[in-house]
């Protein structure tokens, strides 16, 4: 009975905040209309990219032959492709500017470490390892051209894909599953960021890495050191990787607290916690070289604190507060988190109101991928920008409504799962992230759990579609 009630609650939770986002982001529709434009390539570009979802929506609801994956490689490619072109004669601001800077300094032998312009200094616990790791691994063999970068993201992706298909068959779902995979290759956001230095689509991997350990866990198909190394292991690669998610394991486990029980739970985490620390001691122990003193994940926490809470702040980056240029990294750091924490107090309704605006916007807009190519050098045409700005904010709007309507009608165990790990990742934005900078690309690692429900309903309708006519051919030819 009270896991009746958990899940009636979690999935009327979950579906009201949907709704909300949804209604927010129609109603932010004629504003960022004129912002970008509408034009008539708008419409074609979103005509385009809603046919090669709903084909893939289609495909999917039964079990595609292999041509038809090879079709829709080729348009995912294609796709991938185009975004390339828009972004390669473009020098892109940002971390998609810094990673490769960190990795070639890791190839020349400087280490891990960036002149950061804005704080004056060399800085050596700014950026979290993992990804500029991999990607000087990558560009070692590879090279740095956005072509390499394409394929590199794309492969990342692939293997999303896969993890996506996976968690949605243990969830009793593989049509869906397979869908939310197809869907997540041609998403815009992942489309945007697909030609660039990005560590979103690594976030994505490891976070449905940790979802199906814990739902293999919750199965019992995974016990011993295998349980425990399935999910510590992208616990500590996904805090390495985006430290403000180094809690979203553990939030996954609570969500499953209903089902599994505190003793279970206890018996999965802790041996998950052990190999996640395990992992996390060579970062530990080569900050402590560094800095003489234990920094956990990096050094950016209080400037990111300033980034959110500041006057002018709106969640994304501006520059950083020039007084405090010249001192230490991890001095600037506590500086800077020491000037957020005065206005904070000093202005609690402004920041209130700051904290639920960059919550609302980072999770019901759809438009940072056109944000971040008008940053570049040379930004984009106006034209490009009223030719993409339909696509990847309609979709968007689209899944979260999709998403409350289907939680508010389906009521099996499975669906009520899948809510409970999207409530996990709200609670992850709202505990450790909302009151940092905070913009749309700190949402993503949750979009495929996001569109699992929806997918499931989707091919439920296909299925309802073609089998029917199936069985009445079978009755006419007897």
């Amino acid at each position: 009975m009270m896991l009746a009630r958990y899940d009636r609650w979690t999935t009327h939770a979950v579906a009201l905040l949907l709704m909300t986002l949804a209604a927010y982001g129609l109603f932010s529709l004629p504003q960022l209309g004129e912002r970008w434009g509408v034009s008539a390539a708008g419409i074609g570009v979103l005509l385009a990219w809603s046919a090669s979802a709903g084909w893939a929506l289609a495909t999917a609801a039964r079990t595609p032959r292999r041509a038809e994956w090879i079709v829709f490689a080729a348009v995912a490619v294609a796709w991938r492709l185009g975004s390339m072109a828009l972004a390669e004669p473009r020098v892109s601001p940002g971390d998609s500017h810094w990673y490769p800077v960190l990795a070639h300094n890791l190839l020349i032998g400087r280490g891990l470490v960036v002149d950061e312009p804005y704080m004056h200094q060399a800085v050596r616990a700014f950026f979290p390892p993992f990804y500029p790791l991999l990607l000087a691994g990558w560009t070692a063999v590879i090279g740095t051209s956005s072509l390499s970068l394409l394929v590199l993201s794309t492969l990342i992706d692939a293997a999303a894909a896969l993890l996506i298909a996976r968690v949605g068959a243990r969830l009793g779902a593989p049509s869906a599953g397979r869908a939310t995979a197809l869907l997540y290759l041609i998403w815009p956001s992942a489309l945007f960021s697909a030609p660039l230095a990005q560590k979103e689509g690594l976030e994505v991997l490891l976070t449905m890495a940790q979802a199906l350990a814990w739902i293999e866990a919750w199965h019992g198909r995974w016990t011993g050191w295998r349980r425990a190394a399935g999910i510590g292991a992208p616990a500590a690669l996904l805090a390495l990787t985006q430290p403000g998610l180094a809690m979203l394991g553990l939030l996954f486990g609570l969500a499953l607290l209903p089902r599994v029980g505190v003793r279970r739970l206890l018996g999965i985490g802790v041996p998950a916690a052990g190999v996640a620390v395990l992992l996390m001691l060579p970062w530990w122990w080569r900050n402590y070289l560094v800095f003489g003193q234990f920094v956990p994940l990096t050094s950016a926490g209080g400037i990111s604190l300033w980034v959110g809470n500041s006057p002018g702040a709106s969640g994304n980056w501006q520059p950083y507060p020039p007084e405090l240029a010249g001192l230490p990294e991890l001095a600037y750091a506590k500086g800077a988190g020491n000037i957020a924490w005065e206005w904070m107090r000093h202005h609690p309704l402004e920041d209130a109101r700051l904290t639920l605006a960059k919550f609302l916007r980072a999770t019901g807009l759809g438009e940072f991928g056109l944000v971040r190519l008008s940053a570049m050098r040379p930004p984009i045409a106006p034209a490009i920008g009223a030719a993409l700005f339909l696509t990847g904010h309609l979709a968007h709007i689209a899944m979260l409504a999709a998403g409350a309507v289907t939680l508010g009608r389906r009521r099996d165990e499975n669906t009520a799962v899948a809510a409970a790990l999207v409530l996990a990742c709200v609670a992850q934005l709202l505990l450790f992230g909302v009151w940092f900078e905070f913009g749309e690309r700190h949402r993503e690692f949750m979009t495929p759990l996001l569109m699992l429900p929806v997918t499931a309903f989707v091919a439920d309708g296909f299925r309802r579609r073609t089998v029917p006519a199936a069985s009445s051919s079978v009755r006419q030819a007897a």
